[in-house]
Formats: C-alpha cells, structure tokens, sequence
C-alpha cells in the first residue's frame, strides 16, 4: 500500500478541527464586538442613538411607559461564506443568513436602560 494515503485521514481531522475552531472564533469575536457596541451606549438617551441608528425594526411597548426597540443586523460569518459557496457551485440547494437581532429597552425618561442581543440563523 502507498504509505501517502496513511495521512489522508489526519490531514483531514485536523482541516476539519481548524474549520471548527476558526468559525467558533470568528461567532465569539462577532459577540465582542456587538456587546461593545451596545454597552457604551447604556445609561444614554435614546434620542441621541435614533440620530446614528435611526430604523428600527419593530418598536413595541412593554409598560410604565417603557419601550423595547428591535434593530437587526446582517453578519457575515465564515459558516455563511462557506455554504454560500458551495450553494452558488450548486453542491447545495441550501444557504445560510446569520444575523443579530439587538434589543434596545428605553425607560418612559427616554434613557436607555438595558440592551441585549440574540444571534439568528436562517436557512433558505
């Protein structure tokens, strides 16, 4: 037997580990940035956020004068990039969209008082 193919199968598990471990990397550093994004704006009026992100999403009462704000944003992660791919060379019939979905609370004083995010993956 030629001793070259021993090593295909580890050469394989290792691609595949780095993958794993490259897209787990890449969700964890997308997660930093959004929590940076949002946690400097706690405690500030809301005014002032709607004149740099001024569409949101849904907007819903939730009581005592208190709103919660919806924005989403599209990510494009290394998951999304490659199931793309594969589904523009037609080896899928399937792709992949991730996106955060940002909840900004507003107390009745117009002050931002919690925010919190949920990230989302859709399949079509």
């Amino acid at each position: 037997m030629n001793r070259g193919f021993e090593y295909i199968p580890l050469f394989a598990i290792c691609v595949l580990t780095f993958t794993v471990i490259g897209c787990a990397t890449h969700t964890i550093q997308h997660d930093h940035d959004v929590e940076a994004f949002y946690s400097a704006w706690l405690n500030q009026s809301f005014e002032e956020f709607l004149e740099k992100h001024p569409d949101p999403k849904h907007s819903i009462p939730i009581g005592q004068g208190n709103y919660r704000h919806t924005y989403v944003y599209d990510i494009e992660s290394q998951a999304e990039i490659g199931i793309n791919l594969l589904a523009a060379l037609g080896d899928t019939d399937t792709g992949h969209d991730d996106y955060y979905h940002i909840y900004v609370f507003v107390n009745s004083d117009g002050v931002i008082y919690k925010m919190d995010y949920r990230r989302k993956t859709e399949r079509w």
